[in-house]
């Protein structure tokens, strides 16, 4: 069974930290987008509620 070679010298337990490092990063920029996202979602429902509920009470015009 053969290993991979080694990047510049690492071991395998610091290459493996590296990678996990790598990957925890990539994480968590994706979930600040994620919760970045689910906050204006959040924030254009509460908008189209509103609109609705504005739209509901406004008295209706006839056609003209």
């Amino acid at each position: 069974m053969s290993r991979a070679p080694r990047r510049s010298g690492l071991t395998a337990e610091q290459a493996e930290i590296a990678r996990l490092k790598k990957e925890l990063a990539h994480s968590n920029a994706k979930l600040e987008t994620t919760q970045t996202a689910l906050d204006i979602m959040g924030r254009a429902h509460a908008l189209l509620e509103q609109i609705s509920k504005s739209a509901d009470s406004e008295p209706k015009r006839g056609k003209r």
